[in-house]
């Protein structure tokens, strides 16, 4: 008797599937996160995770950080600077966390978070994002983010400039744009995903092509500067009903969905695909991209 056994790649889009569908449940949830979320006030220096900023100024972590429960680090306030000082912020791990690394809540506007970068196994890691931002114009430098659920996850941003980082080795997604408008993200690198190396949009279920009722679509967007390699699917996806992003100086490879660089949208809708001279999109969905 021959028992069917599974490819690697079929497990991996199992896996994926599963941590999707958690996902799914987000916005159903995030109410009741938002009531949840640290309410000790964070001091100008920060040895402890579960604290939240509250007022406009520079705050710098002294030491390693790590959690079991909640978010470590939430940004409620405005013109707040943050020194990681390259210190690892770690939580429970991937497969049980609920909470967010760092989290700049929606009413933040200007928020400065330079991370030191390091070697890469410093990084914000173990977390379900290891990056949220949900606020107005957020810079983030240098910030490493691996082996969380999803590494950036830019949940309703707007004018965020997210750059010079590495999100691999996450469990869904390096980077996730959902309902963001007017992002840059740049100078990075998205490998070796369980699922996509960056993803723009929110579908329904485990099959692109479809929307999340009542999410908005992420239009403006820039992606550039970048390296989606090696993901268990594609290394870079834009699902139907999102436009007017742009994506060049790129180099996605090797990625095992067997399709590179995906625009949903029929000939790409207004999204821009640009070939800068040296750009590798891969084996891409559709001419449009080049």
């Amino acid at each position: 008797m021959n028992c069917h056994q599974l490819e690697p790649r079929q497990w991996l889009r199992i896996t994926a599937a599963l941590a999707i569908t958690l996902l799914l449940g987000h916005g159903a949830v995030r109410a009741e996160e938002e009531a949840s979320a640290a309410t000790t006030t964070c001091g100008t220096s920060i040895s402890a995770c579960g604290c939240t900023i509250t007022k406009a100024g520079t705050y710098t972590v002294t030491s390693a950080l790590s959690a079991s429960t909640g978010d470590c680090i939430d940004i409620k306030a405005s013109n707040v600077i943050l020194n990681l000082q390259a210190k690892g912020i770690t939580g429970p791990g991937s497969g049980t966390s609920t909470g967010v690394g760092i989290r700049v809540l929606k009413s933040s506007s200007g928020a400065f978070i330079e991370g030191g970068g390091g070697p890469s196994d410093i990084s914000v890691s173990g977390w379900k994002y290891g990056l949220e931002v949900d606020g107005k114009n957020t810079v983030s430098d240098w910030v490493n983010v691996h082996g969380n659920v999803v590494g950036v996850f830019l949940n309703g941003a707007t004018g965020a400039n997210i750059n010079d980082f590495d999100a691999d080795d996450n469990s869904v997604y390096g980077v996730w744009i959902r309902s963001g408008k007017g992002n840059q993200v740049n100078c990075f690198s998205s490998r070796n995903n369980t699922k996509t190396g960056v993803y723009i949009g929110c579908h329904n279920d485990d099959t692109r092509g479809t929307t999340c009722p009542g999410v908005k679509p992420s239009s403006g967007n820039r992606i550039y500067d970048f390296s989606p390699q090696d993901n268990g699917d594609a290394g870079i996806v834009i699902d139907v009903g999102n436009g007017g992003n742009v994506v060049t100086d790129i180099s996605s490879t090797g990625n095992l969905g067997g399709v590179d660089s995906i625009d949903e949208n029929t000939s790409c809708g207004t999204d821009q695909w640009i070939n800068s001279g040296s750009d590798k999109f891969g084996v891409t969905s559709q001419s449009c991209i080049p």
